[in-house]
């Protein structure tokens, strides 16, 4: 470009491209100049209030937990995350509660204390046993309204004794001031969701003080149900609770009931299970919108020797495994390194006689799973 000046022309001066300093000088520049106001901060605001990075402690990775389903670990990438808030929603009947309670099961089985708010009041201890749960050492309660249930579980979480606590349901939970107020006078709109706000903001600054001070942040499990919006387009499915816990949320589970399963013909034909469809609305910690289904059986008197109220882990296993190449299939047969079995069935009363195979296969198919997923 000429820019005229009278009779002279001269060319513009072309802009000076910063000086670049290496990587390693940026960062010395940087950790430098920045670590005396850094521990001032943490001075006054107390130890690993800030640091430059990220610190390397167990308190800031995703540690994760079993679902009792191999096929939802899988979509989940391993398992629930802990430290999260996570929401189970789903119509009725498509074992929200059972499916929570085997998450329980596992986390006592890792060494965790777990709560359970039966804000339903639909529980009971035998149930509760019959899922595996330990119910001598659960933290039980049935709150008489939301404020309760907010106050006690953050009471819980502060203490830092307790890690794993379940709301079953949050639809379910009633403000004081819904239950003062008769049935025919008009309520003030929004009490719930407000209240909601409050305890998700509450609930965060917890764990982030948790996460601070090296203690095992507080995973919240609160089950949902799906309802209907009323002359909506697209889908008209939602859980109700506001908007404030669908930012907070991590994980974001759907639960609906698929087919049944029967067995018998005729007069003799009853239905013993079924199968359970999910799909993974959000996830902040793996990829979402990741769907599948496995087999529940309601019942013990089965033909695929499920125990009462599980899952079906051993058939969704082998079908993840043949998918995963894990376990090679051809016509009847299923061979699994130097091993050959005739028929399913032989190889499910394989798993069930040896542990170490089932881990050894388990870690396979999840390792390979998330690989292919990242």
């Amino acid at each position: 470009m000429v820019v005229k000046n009278g009779s002279k022309s001269k060319k513009t001066a072309k802009a000076r491209k910063p000086v670049k300093a290496s990587k390693e000088q940026a960062r010395k520049g940087v950790s430098q100049e920045l670590k005396s106001l850094v521990e001032s901060l943490n001075k006054k605001f107390g130890d690993n209030a800030i640091s430059i990075g990220v610190p390397n402690d167990t308190a800031y990775t995703i540690e994760r937990i079993p679902t009792g389903s191999l096929s939802l670990d899988v979509a989940l990438g391993g398992g629930l995350p802990l430290g999260r808030y996570i929401q189970i929603a789903g119509a009725f009947s498509s074992t929200k509660t059972t499916q929570t309670l085997h998450i329980i099961r596992q986390a006592q089985e890792m060494g965790l204390v777990c709560a359970f708010f039966d804000v339903e009041g639909t529980s009971d201890e035998e149930y509760f046993r019959k899922c595996g749960v330990d119910f001598d050492s659960l933290i039980y309660s049935r709150p008489d309204g939301s404020e309760e249930a907010f106050e006690m579980m953050l009471k819980l979480q502060k203490s830092g004794q307790v890690h794993l606590g379940v709301i079953d349901s949050l639809a379910a939970l009633s403000p004081n001031k819904e239950q003062d107020t008769a049935m025919d006078e008009t309520m003030r709109m929004g009490v719930t969701q407000q209240l909601l706000g409050e305890f998700f903001r509450k609930y965060q600054a917890n764990n982030n003080r948790l996460n601070r001070e090296g203690k095992r942040a507080f995973t919240l499990i609160c089950i949902n149900q799906l309802r209907e919006k009323i002359g909506a387009y697209g889908d008209p499915d939602y859980a109700p609770g506001g908007k404030a816990k669908d930012f907070a949320m991590s994980v974001d589970l759907r639960l609906r009931r698929g087919d049944w399963i029967t067995e018998g013909s005729g007069d003799s034909k009853e239905i013993v299970g079924q199968v359970v469809k999910f799909k993974v609305e959000k996830n902040k910690t793996y990829r979402r919108m990741m769907t599948g289904e496995f087999d529940f059986y309601f019942t013990g008197d089965n033909n695929a020797n499920v125990e009462e109220l599980h899952n079906d882990n051993f058939k969704e296993m082998i079908i993840l495994a043949v998918e995963f190449g894990v376990i090679e299939r051809k016509g009847a047969w299923f061979m699994y390194e130097d091993q050959k079995f005739q028929g399913m069935n032989n190889l499910i009363e394989a798993f069930r006689n040896d542990d170490d195979l089932v881990e050894e296969v388990r870690d396979k198919v999840m390792s390979l799973a998330v690989r292919r997923n990242d």
